[in-house]
């Protein structure tokens, strides 16, 4: 048994690479999720809600304009056939430290409208601020891309949480002494600087330089003109949510809406960061359409991790009310029901998530884009419709149902490539839906609250 595991861990076939990269983000994600639990009951005593939904809306600004600056640099690094070549590394760095001085100054110029549009004074100080996490994030090393690339995250996902807890920590020291959502801004500034300093120390690698490549740029730009329009279509998917409640109900329901949100989404956290960190590796070496004994074991492997992701989806409905209340003060109570019903509409995340990188790793990044730009209209629209006309349990109605609208054409794009797993969808879909719809009965008295 131990001879078998040494053999194991010193491995480096493509399996064995697959399942530690796996377990490692599994483990990451997990431990990632209890530091920040762990946050919240401590910063949600010295902090008020309306502390966080302050910073929900600051993380729709940071977001989108990360999102809508998004050319692809990381993709590239992970599609191309030359992304471990230092040339093309070094152009990748250099056009990600220029984006991320554009999106700083982008975050100065949007304060005062922002501010202005929530009707939120404060946020006109707190997102230039705020914003310099993303001039930070600029000068990461491309080292943990090419780490990504090849599935060796085990160092990377480490130093994360390394700095997640430093973060943590920091946080909690600023809101007993600030009393004031400055500790949360301060606290997403040193997160990022502490993962500059761990990254560039402790993950192997070249060390970056700036680097001017016109055809190195060019080849970027043309792999990544359709995932911009993309990423702007995810900005809307992963944010129209609370930008839209945001509007719609007082600052302090945002905040709680936050924290339901941040409880509902473990699972799909979890199956996203195995889909980025190892399907879509897996895809690029073994992809389904080049044989059926590929597309055999992609298969199965994407049914085993939506299905234990479901599994961890389920729970979380069940348990949220009452974990809400053990771990939470009474103004937070509205968390658990909102969680339930988040878990019920993230079923269809949760089973497509990663599918799409099917379609990435052979290059298209035009149906990509029509994928997310589909998903984004449809979700968009009906966040606002739903909200304003039955509040915020609209904004969990609108995810679950966009994405059961759009699966006919997800299906005819997974087909074209040979990764449509119609038995696997249809099971897993109707399980989570099924056993997620118990779960809002069972709590159904919370739930009346919302409406």
């Amino acid at each position: 048994m131990i001879a078998r595991l040494r053999t194991f861990v010193s491995s480096d076939s493509i399996r064995d690479r697959a399942l530690k990269g796996t377990a490692v983000s599994v483990a990451t994600v997990g431990a990632g999720h209890v530091l920040r639990f762990a946050s919240n009951l401590i910063l949600t005593r010295l902090l008020f809600p309306e502390a966080f939904g302050l910073m929900a809306l600051v993380q729709v600004v940071l977001s989108g304009l990360v999102l809508m600056s998004d050319v692809g640099l990381r993709i590239s690094v992970m599609q191309n056939p030359r992304g471990d070549d230092e040339g093309f590394l070094n152009t990748v760095w250099t056009m990600q430290v220029l984006r991320g001085v554009f999106l700083w100054l982008m975050t100065c110029a949007l304060a005062f409208p922002m501010a202005a549009f929530y009707d939120q004074p404060l946020l006109a100080s707190i997102l230039p601020v705020a914003g310099l996490s993303l001039l930070v994030r600029g000068f990461h090393t491309t080292n943990v891309l090419t780490a990504q690339r090849h599935m060796r995250i085990a160092r990377y996902s480490w130093m994360t949480l390394i700095a997640q807890a430093a973060q943590i920590a920091a946080m909690t020291g600023l809101a007993y002494i600030l009393q004031s959502v400055w500790a949360l801004a301060i606290g997403t500034i040193f997160h990022s600087v502490v993962m500059l300093v761990l990254y560039q120390r402790y993950v192997p690698g070249i060390r970056n330089r700036f680097r001017y490549d016109p055809a190195n740029m060019r080849e970027v730009f043309s792999f990544g003109k359709f995932l911009f329009l993309s990423t702007l279509a995810t900005f809307a998917i992963s944010q129209s949510d609370r930008a839209i409640l945001g509007l719609a109900i007082p600052i302090d329901l945002l905040g709680i809406y936050g924290i339901a949100f941040t409880l509902a989404t473990l699972p799909s956290t979890l199956s996203n960061s195995v889909a980025s960190s190892i399907v879509f590796p897996l895809y690029r070496m073994r992809h389904p359409s080049e044989n059926l004994v590929n597309q055999a074991n992609l298969f199965r492997a994407r049914r085993l991790v939506a299905g234990g992701t479901l599994v961890l989806n389920v729970s979380m409905a069940m348990i949220a009310p009452w974990f809400v209340s053990l771990i939470y003060d009474d103004r937070y109570v509205l968390a658990g029901p909102i969680a339930v019903i988040l878990c019920m509409a993230n079923v269809p995340l949760v089973v497509f998530s990663g599918v799409m990188n099917a379609v990435l790793a052979k290059g298209d990044s035009f149906r990509t884009m029509i994928m997310n730009v589909t998903n984004a209209l449809l979700q968009t629209g009906f966040t606002y419709v739903f909200v304003m006309s039955i509040g915020i349990v609209g904004a969990a109605l609108a995810i679950g149902l966009t994405q059961l609208l759009t699966y006919p054409l997800l299906a005819m794009f997974l087909q074209r490539y040979g990764s449509w797993d119609i038995r696997g969808d249809l099971a897993l879909m109707s399980g989570g839906l099924l056993a997620t719809g118990l779960a809002c009965a069972w709590h159904w008295n919370e739930i009346q609250q919302l409406f």
